[in-house]
């Protein structure tokens, strides 16, 4: 079957174009269309496309929260704490000849080896960027190299708020957000106050109906 709308060949049964992303109707062709097919659209569409572009705008960005690993700084710089005083107290009875200098390498050793903990679950948590605008849901993974999910609201079929517990009282939980596109569920994991950012989102999408 082909897309009504710019011609592309697609698998029978589909219900949305993957080339212009069209809802497919019962009318949608079965046999290759006409030389020159969707040439007329194609202009009138790319013309569409500037406008919507030119009138996109940011509703809200987003990262996974801050809070855990603010909490394994503390605990990191609370251990090599408990490494310096260790590493003194065995310096005054056991150690007496060690040189200082082998104390100190070992303390910086220790704590590098401490906070590379802290500092790998901050790369991990600057690596997700969730980004809502008027037209579309981005997703950004990556620090160097990046992969960008563009999601369409009009693809956007159902918006859930999930939290246990504990992340209740933290005020946190995950968004799912069910997708018409072939990339299915998506989860915003461990988001404050999801359910503004949820509500935000259903906004949008009512505004679109």
């Amino acid at each position: 079957m082909f897309c009504n709308q710019c011609g592309a060949q697609l698998n029978d049964g589909s219900r949305f174009c993957n080339k212009c992303g069209a809802t497919l109707g019962a009318g949608a062709n079965v046999q290759p269309p006409p030389s020159g097919y969707g040439q007329g659209q194609g202009v009138a569409q790319s013309g569409g496309a500037l406008n919507s572009i030119a009138d996109e705008h940011n509703i809200f960005t987003i990262r996974p929260t801050m809070i855990f690993v603010l909490v394994w700084y503390a605990m990191a710089a609370l251990l090599v704490i408990g490494v310096a005083a260790l590493l003194g107290i065995l310096n005054n009875s056991l150690l007496k000849n060690l040189n200082g200098w082998v104390i100190l390498f070992t303390l910086v050793g220790a704590a590098l080896l401490i906070f590379s903990i802290p500092i790998y679950k901050h790369i991990v948590r600057r690596r997700e960027v969730y980004t809502l605008t008027n037209h579309k849901l981005d997703m950004r993974y990556g620090i160097i190299a990046k992969t960008v999910r563009h999601i369409p609201l009009s693809k956007i079929q159902d918006v859930t708020v999930k939290a246990s517990v504990w992340q209740r009282l933290l005020k946190l939980g995950d968004i799912e957000i069910d997708s018409a596109s072939e990339t299915g569920k998506i989860i915003l994991d461990e988001i404050h106050n999801p359910e503004y950012y949820a509500n935000v989102i259903l906004s949008e999408l009512r505004r679109l109906k």
